[in-house]
């Protein structure tokens, strides 16, 4: 019986990494593969209002976070500030090229304040890139 349940795991392991091999082993990808979207990234300078944009507001201008949690800053008082976490990772393209997988990239992540209810700060970053992965 466990026999058979280890044969049967390393059967299902050995079809993952085939699947996944074959995915990154594509010669071109075609279309972008994104893990989360922002809703409007060009609209957070005029819409995250410190004291004025609510909980609320961020759930309708980001959605739902990615995570949460919070910090204490000394400066401020020492007072806890709840976080809110966005992410939103996009592979733009990939291609193989001598046993090499070049992967083109933008990774951005929104870090949200609140002090009580309202938007305290916010803090976002964006980049694009390569990476390789062999």
């Amino acid at each position: 019986m466990i026999k058979t349940g280890l044969h049967r795991l390393a059967r299902m392991a050995g079809c993952t990494v085939a699947l996944v091999a074959g995915v990154l082993l594509q010669p071109v990808m075609a279309q972008t593969t994104a893990s989360g979207a922002f809703r409007n990234l060009a609209a957070i300078e005029t819409t995250l209002v410190r004291g004025v944009t609510t909980k609320a507001d961020v759930r309708r201008q980001l959605g739902i976070p990615n995570g949460s949690g919070a910090a204490r800053f000394a400066h401020v008082g020492d007072d806890e500030r709840e976080i809110w976490y966005y992410e939103d990772v996009a592979i733009t393209g990939a291609k193989s090229a001598e046993q090499v997988m070049k992967v083109d990239m933008r990774q951005q992540i929104i870090l949200v304040l609140f002090k009580g209810e309202v938007v305290d700060g916010y803090l976002w970053t964006s980049n694009s890139g390569a990476a390789s992965v062999r």
